[in-house]
């Protein structure tokens, strides 16, 4: 695997100014997004044991929209995330992403690779490598280690990566090892090897957990900077970061879409205040 060399400056060059610094390597441009639904799911139900974690769920998700899904512990959150990305079969209902691809018929492998890219609550990162080289391996692909360590990047590609880098605000961390890095970084490294893989849906369950408020302030900058490159499900209970981000909001309860709207029109939903805000339980 390549070292990353930092600039005279000691770190990666800043985010350039051009419009769309993903374009040239095949992410598409924002200007083509929001013609359909990217995921579509109707009628979903799952259950364990006979406790039903989803029941009837629908929800469509249009191309290029930032969309938070919020509801108490056990109303199908997670869940529902394990079902777009196959790690949960429904016992009913549909599940495709863009409008042919069924997901229900395929593997978390293959469902990856169609660009549906999943960020957990933990931080998942090789915390023995350097914050460059988890960008490196991300960006290589279904490629074996061994291939993944003997390759060589293009000047495009080290391009790619240095954007990603000062898009998720770690340019100056490049060489640093990635267990090194605060909580609040190792997330948005996390996020960085996300992008290097070019997704069309990004899955960020919890992306601010944990963070300090100057954080999740650069993580609602981050995430509104993706709006229009790729599909963003966010799910969170931070309600004042979920209000900075949403576009739409999805409330669950027992595992059903209680409302939908913005923020303020769930906030002010009777049933929504009922069963998710303190005045009853879900």
């Amino acid at each position: 695997m390549a070292d990353y060399s930092p600039d005279g400056a000691g770190r990666a060059p800043a985010l350039s100014a051009r419009a769309d610094p993903f374009e040239g390597l095949g992410w598409t441009p924002k200007a083509v997004r929001r013609q359909k639904y990217l995921l579509l799911l109707e009628d979903v139900s799952v259950s364990f044991d006979g406790f039903k974690a989803l029941d009837g769920l629908d929800l469509r998700l249009a191309e290029g929209e930032i969309r938070c899904l919020i509801g108490p512990n056990g109303a199908g959150k997670s869940t529902l995330l394990d079902v777009i990305t196959g790690q949960t079969r429904p016992d009913f209902g549909e599940a495709w992403f863009d409008e042919t691809f069924n997901l229900l018929e395929e593997d978390e492998v293959s469902i990856a690779q169609r660009g549906i890219g999943r960020k957990f609550q933990r931080p998942s990162v090789f915390e023995s490598l350097s914050v460059w080289s988890n960008l490196e391996l991300a960006l290589q692909g279904p490629k074996t280690v061994w291939r993944s360590w003997r390759a060589r990047l293009t000047g495009a590609e080290r391009s790619f990566l240095e954007e990603i880098l000062a898009l998720v605000s770690l340019s100056d961390k490049a060489g640093e090892l990635a267990g090194a890095l605060s909580h609040g970084q190792k997330q948005w490294l996390e996020i960085g090897t996300l992008l290097a893989q070019k997704p069309r849906v990004l899955l960020l369950d919890e992306p601010v957990a944990g963070m300090t408020p100057q954080e999740i302030e650069r993580s609602a900058e981050l995430i509104l900077s993706l709006e229009g490159r790729a599909t963003i499900l966010v799910v969170e209970h931070d309600m004042k970061f979920v209000r900075s981000i949403a576009r739409t909001v999805t409330v669950l309860c027992r595992g059903q879409a209680l409302a939908e709207g913005t923020m303020d029109q769930v906030s002010q939903n009777p049933r929504v205040r009922e069963a998710y805000l303190g005045e009853a339980a879900c």
